[in-house]
């Protein structure tokens, strides 16, 4: 199943509101605010993983789980996710724009891995690998939490799990796998 680009964009930039006209298109209204963030830069190491959630959000409602979406901290205050526009760099201030973010970090790895994880992340940045919601194995363009599992090797692959008939890894999979630990959650 292929979710089109369209869909994607427009569910990640309407939040459902309790009142008419019972949404907001792209609101600027985020619960992780300065001392969070300064948490969170204090927190943050390079080859860490970091998720996030928009509250109300359409694709909120569409993604199975607490946690919405996944980026990987590449160092430099920057983090490498998939985005619509495709896999992109972006400053960590951006990427903690949001209702709730999450630390994790991958344990029983070595120095080296981390570092061909952050370097492979940043390649298909550099490329604007595309993104999509195609769940097939093999091929060439990314989601967010399979862009953290093919810079880190596939190490997540006991964390994928059927969601509408396809194999998937979710946020809330990459969470709660035994490959991580939390180092912080800021749930404001």
């Amino acid at each position: 199943m292929k979710i089109p680009r369209w869909m994607i964009e427009l569910t990640g930039h309407v939040m459902l509101h309790n009142r008419p006209p019972w949404f907001v298109y792209r609101p600027d209204i985020h619960k992780v605010r300065g001392a969070d963030v300064r948490r969170i830069l204090d927190t943050v190491k390079t080859g860490d993983i970091l998720l996030r959630r928009f509250d109300g959000y359409l694709n909120t409602i569409f993604t199975p789980g607490f946690w919405g979406h996944a980026g990987l901290y590449v160092g430099d205050n920057q983090v490498v996710h998939a985005v619509s526009q495709g896999t992109i760099q972006e400053d960590i201030l951006n990427f903690c724009r949001a209702d709730a973010v999450c630390v994790l970090c991958v344990v029983n790895i070595s120095y080296e891995d981390i570092t061909r994880a952050v370097a492979r992340a940043k390649a298909a940045a550099e490329k604007v690998v595309d993104y999509d919601f195609d769940f097939k194995s093999g091929n060439e363009t990314y989601y967010c939490t399979e862009l953290i599992d093919m810079a880190y090797n596939g190490i997540f692959y006991n964390d994928y799990q059927e969601t509408m008939g396809q194999l998937v890894l979710t946020p809330d999979g990459i969470r709660n796998s035994k490959r991580v630990i939390a180092r912080l959650e800021c749930k404001p």
